[in-house]
């Protein structure tokens, strides 16, 4: 599992990020990207600002113009290569100036848009996400943060119950473990006449809380089971969510969104629901159940080849070149060749991971894979 930053580290990022950050709507008709070794979002109008556009927003622009990704971001790559003349007119004495063709497209579709009305988040002079006017901005991630913390004190828990804690570009990430719901797997690893080869572990009840301002995810509260001999984490793929959907935002002649009492009151009720969800996840029934599903994967043996096993979980899953390979290497240390020493192979190569966004999403593919149907477990594990 990542460490991610300090709770007093992550608690001043995310106190500057919410002094810092500004939001801006404005119709689509007024935006207009410019190209020059980087792209940069100009607002136009009474705004007059622009902002260096970060791949997040890359991406929503994309969807948002009807552009494949792909082919968006050859365009975009190719801006030095690629330019045509725009601003002579015929007649005109004077020389075409050369615009990258990315540029081009990008902007007459935009203005084809016309009135549409765009949400702009920026923070330190980037353009980071790029929303419908719908979106709750009012579910921001020091918001989160703050009732996160009441609640985890609520539950009798402290800053020492979180485990790991990080913010990015894309995700607030926030896990917290309780120490007073605990349980134990016992590995079926056994040799004839030399017992067990792994000593019983022990693991504990907790969860996540993720958030995302950018349009990446909904606020959300998720089961995880954290394993203290080697901190592997488990997160369980359900999940209770509240989606950043709210009424159409305002904003002043400058095109800064107001700050409004009613949305604020809605976001604050949404976020006491926070409570009943960790209250869910640090259910005990719940938790002995996961941990039943974790020890029958302990009885599953994986018959076939381990290098088949593994590029198929490579596939299924959509793991990287790099991915595939730890996961070899750390099921082949691990030595349980059984579905339970592969769900460890995958939450010990999140331990890897440089992104904290990917090694995440590696440890819910953990968790994925304690609730396969049977026909993709026997696929899993027989294969040859």
């Amino acid at each position: 599992m990542p460490q991610g930053r300090s709770l007093a580290d992550l608690t001043a990022e995310l106190h500057r990020q919410a002094n810092a950050k500004r939001d801006f709507l404005a119709p689509a008709h007024s935006l207009h990207i410019t190209t020059n070794g980087h792209s940069d979002l100009v607002l136009n109008g009474a705004i007059g600002e622009q902002f260096e556009i970060n791949d997040i927003a890359h991406g929503q622009m994309a969807e948002y113009l009807g552009i494949p990704k792909g082919f968006y971001d050859r365009l975009r790559g190719a801006t030095a290569d690629l330019r045509v003349p725009v601003g002579g007119a015929a007649g005109d004495d004077r020389e075409p100036d050369d615009t990258p063709l990315f540029d081009v497209v990008a902007n007459r579709i935009m203005e084809s848009k016309g009135e549409d009305v765009r949400l702009v988040r920026t923070l330190d002079g980037r353009a980071r996400a790029f929303l419908s006017d719908s979106f709750s901005v009012d579910l921001d991630n020091w918001d989160v943060f703050r009732m996160a913390a009441k609640v985890i004190t609520e539950a009798g828990l402290g800053p020492d119950n979180v485990v790991s804690a990080e913010v990015t570009d894309r995700k607030l990430y926030l896990k917290v473990v309780s120490p007073r719901l605990e349980a134990t797997v016992q590995p079926d690893n056994v040799l004839p006449g030399h017992g067990y080869l792994r000593e019983p572990q022990v693991v504990q009840a907790g969860f996540i809380i993720t958030n995302s301002e950018t349009g990446l995810g909904s606020l959300s509260v998720q089961q995880v089971v954290f394993k203290l001999m080697c901190t592997n984490l488990w997160i369980r793929e359900e999940a209770v969510r509240q989606r950043h959907l709210g009424k159409a935002l305002e904003a002043d002649d400058d095109g800064l969104v107001y700050q409004s009492d009613t949305r604020a009151a809605d976001a604050r009720a949404r976020l006491l629901k926070i409570r009943d969800h960790v209250a869910d996840a640090l259910d005990e029934e719940r938790f002995r159940a996961l941990v039943g599903q974790m020890q029958e994967t302990t009885q599953v043996r994986l018959e076939g080849s381990v290098e088949r096993t593994v590029d198929l979980a490579a596939r299924k899953f959509a793991l990287g070149t790099h991915e595939k390979e730890d996961l070899l290497r750390n099921l082949i240390e691990g030595a349980d060749l059984t579905l339970w020493g592969l769900t460890n192979a995958v939450t010990a190569t999140a331990r890897n991971v440089k992104s904290y966004d990917r090694a995440t999403e590696l440890e819910a593919i953990g968790g994925r894979m304690l609730s396969l149907t049977r026909g993709e477990v026997r696929e899993l594990v027989a294969a040859a």
